[in-house]
């Protein structure tokens, strides 16, 4: 594994990704959800969420796509939001933009419950898998290939829980 992103440059990113979040939501706080989808983007959505100032709705839902390192091209509910998103100003937050296929249904779930409005925010926006034509709205960083482990992402579960983000397979 090579060191890609550090934790202190993670830190960085999020905390000015959370001011432009916070310019945007600050008065529309009851009409935002912010939807992070476990367990990856957990640890995103915690380290963005203490650093905003603004205090939107939040809701954790949960997918499953992924076996080992590949998309199933399907996603399975394992948790449904929660909270009424009818008119809602929608942001669901990940760990990484991919193949594009489990943040794509995901979204086309939220609209279909009356989302006025769903945006993308991802830690990592990885092109080279990219299947589906569908970008991010926001992120932390930019990546062209390589398989990452780290701040929320994982191999089969492991590695998740290191702060940094790591690309396996070098040294």
């Amino acid at each position: 594994m090579r060191l890609l992103f550090e934790q202190e440059e993670i830190e960085k990113r999020t905390k000015e990704l959370a001011q432009l979040l916070d310019n945007i939501i600050k008065g529309k706080e009851n009409e935002t959800v912010i939807l992070y989808i476990e367990k990856g983007g957990k640890p995103f959505f915690e380290k963005l969420l203490s650093s905003m100032k603004t205090k939107p709705i939040t809701d954790a839902i949960r997918v499953k796509s992924y076996v080992g390192d590949k998309s199933s091209g399907d996603i399975q509910w394992l948790k449904k939001p929660s909270v009424d998103l009818n008119g809602k100003t929608c942001i669901i937050v990940d760990d990484i933009l991919d193949t594009g296929k489990t943040i794509k249904k995901v979204k086309e779930y939220i609209l279909k419950q009356g989302a006025k409005d769903c945006k993308i925010c991802v830690a990592v926006n990885k092109h080279e898998r990219r299947e589906e034509d569908i970008e991010p709205d926001y992120y932390l960083f930019d990546l062209d290939k390589g398989f990452i482990v780290g701040f929320g992402m994982d191999y089969n579960e492991q590695y998740r829980e290191l702060p940094s983000i790591y690309i396996m397979g070098e040294q």
